[in-house]
């Protein structure tokens, strides 16, 4: 569990973290509490969620800096963690926009079914996740409350 004021100063860089999707016709940058129904449309089109996603990350587990090459180990971990789902994702980067912080790869899980970001989330150590509903903005899903 994080105090207070240690989940304040998370939730401050985690809202103001550029989340983008790697999609056919260019990068998507979402952001926490941003709407925009053109999203919405290349969300449908070119990654093919039908109603709703879910962005994570297995890097720098509780926000504990770890080398590129531990990363770049969780994310072949996480992908292969993937495979037997069979569900559709794509490829997503988090960006720090003061560039203070190293991007993060993961992926955007398109319509995953009930709990299993979450799920993937817990297991691969993070505190949130990226959670949307065509129609909504995306909103920060904290997993460790």
């Amino acid at each position: 569990m994080i105090d207070r004021a240690a989940r304040a100063a998370l939730e401050a860089a985690y809202r103001s973290t550029d989340y983008s999707v790697r999609l056919p016709l260019g990068d998507l940058f979402l952001k926490v509490d941003k709407y925009r129904k053109a999203d919405d449309q290349r969300l449908r089109d070119e990654a093919g969620v039908e109603s709703h996603w879910a962005m994570v990350t297995p890097c720098n587990p509780e926000s504990r800096r770890l080398s590129s090459e531990e990363n770049r180990r969780r994310l072949d971990e996480f992908k292969e963690s993937l495979r037997p789902l069979g569900m559709h994702y794509v490829v997503s980067v988090n960006r720090d926009p003061q560039g203070q912080w190293p991007e993060e790869a993961g992926f955007l899980l398109c319509d995953p079914r009930p709990g299993v970001a979450e799920e993937l989330g817990r297991h691969f150590q993070q505190n949130a996740i990226l959670v949307g509903r065509l129609g909504e903005a995306p909103q920060l899903q904290w997993l460790n409350d």
